[in-house]
């Protein structure tokens, strides 16, 4: 929008410019003949800098094609305005120049490329046809002399050159210092996102060392209860449940501090495809009870290897709590591969994803939502960015969503 209404500002400044230049004719020379033209064209420039205006303040974003036809229509207007005014003899024929190089600057190359097309097509044809003006071709109807028509020529050799040189490398400087901006934007978000990640597993590291000592204390108590003969049948039953239950949270911080040390050291280990994902969604199923799943995978062979890091089973395991969180009462993970990557597919029929937060999913401001996605979708995207794979997240076409994992099949960095 801001480019727009830098245009609208050049714009106004060229149209005051000619009627300046028409009113400077109407005082000097007294009549209004032959300006019909030129004050149709003011007119029309005029009407279209006016509706540009109230464009600009409307909500809707303006596209490339829309700003290419706002710059198309620029080189229209001009190109009637000079054919009323000398054509090539104007020497505001220069104006040209101009919404080539906005276009350069801010719109693709093939989009320039049109400009120029446009710009230099109507120039050219300006050389020959135009309606002689008295300001600017006072001499019309008399033979012109050869230093005249060579400098009109120069001129227009000289807006070739300008403009060749123009499209080529202001657009390939244009493009360079959009890809600089946008690599920029991409690692504020990195370093923010890792911060984040930081924080949360500075936190989850607290908080499992914490947890060690009041388990510890349950597992004393717990023991000395059974150790009582006189324990009755029923309290000694769920002292063995608690029992179970404080064994299995004392596993579960055993593979978090396993997990932390086998990143640290840096080793991966292989797993076949079709193994990490039925293992992953089954562990998930146990704790997931009312969900049904399907497992499909491909008949072609033998499923290829990719990384079984403890961490990627778990970025899995919160796709697929996402979905169940969904609403959805049955899940389908559905997982192929190609000759450099894997792609798991989980399929829910769930409420789906709000469209607001599919454009802020994965970045470092996702916003929390009543289908599950937070920040274990933040973790999970950044996990699997860090083996090299992606998460591309969309609504199915007829109800709920498919989260589709990718990552790259496993290479040994070790041999």
């Amino acid at each position: 929008m801001e480019n727009l209404r830098s245009l609208l500002i050049i714009r106004s400044i060229a149209l005051l410019g000619q009627i300046g230049v028409l009113c400077y004719v109407l005082l000097v020379n007294g009549t209004t003949e032959d300006l019909l033209g030129m004050t149709v064209s003011l007119a029309a420039l005029g009407l279209l800098t006016v509706a540009s205006f109230w464009r600009t303040h409307q909500p809707w974003p303006v596209s490339d094609g829309e700003f290419l036809a706002q710059l198309l229509l620029d080189v229209l207007i001009w190109s009637a305005l000079m054919y009323f005014t000398g054509g090539a003899n104007n020497p505001f024929i220069s104006y040209y120049i101009v919404p080539l190089v906005i276009s350069a600057a801010v719109l693709p190359w093939r989009y320039t490329w049109l400009v120029a097309g446009a710009s230099l097509g109507a120039y050219s044809l300006l050389l020959y046809y135009y309606r002689p003006f008295q300001l600017f071709t006072p001499h019309a109807g008399m033979h012109h002399d050869s230093s005249a028509n060579v400098h009109i020529l120069g001129m227009w050799f000289n807006f070739l050159f300008s403009a060749g040189l123009i499209t080529y490398f202001v657009v390939r400087m244009g493009a360079q210092l959009r890809l600089q901006e946008s690599r920029a934007v991409a690692q504020r978000e990195q370093r923010l996102r890792s911060d984040q990640i930081m924080a949360v597993a500075s936190l989850a590291a607290g908080t499992a060392h914490e947890l060690g000592t009041p388990l510890s204390t349950m597992t004393v108590l717990v023991d000395e209860m059974l150790a009582d003969e006189a324990l009755p049948a029923q309290t000694r039953e769920d002292c063995r449940l608690l029992q179970q239950q404080i064994g299995e949270c004392r596993k579960t911080l055993g593979r978090l501090s396993r997990t932390a040390e086998h990143g640290s050291a840096g080793r991966s280990s292989p797993a076949a495809l079709d193994s990490f994902v039925t293992t992953t969604v089954e562990r998930w199923a146990v704790r997931r009870p009312g969900v049904s799943y399907q497992v499909i995978g491909p008949d072609k062979g033998q499923a290829p290897p990719v990384n079984q890091d403890p961490t990627l089973a778990q970025a899995l395991e919160n796709l697929l709590n996402n979905a169940a969180d969904a609403g959805s009462s049955r899940i389908e993970a559905r997982y192929d591969w190609s000759d450099r990557e894997a792609k798991i597919c989980i399929r829910d029929w769930g409420s789906g994803i709000a469209p607001e937060l599919l454009t802020d999913i994965g970045k470092p401001t996702i916003r929390a939502s009543l289908t599950g996605l937070g920040i274990g979708l933040l973790l999970s995207h950044a996990t699997v960015e860090r083996f090299g794979g992606r998460i591309e997240l969309r609504n199915a076409p007829d109800q709920g969503a498919i989260a589709t994992l990718y990552l790259p099949l496993f290479e040994d960095r070790h041999e």
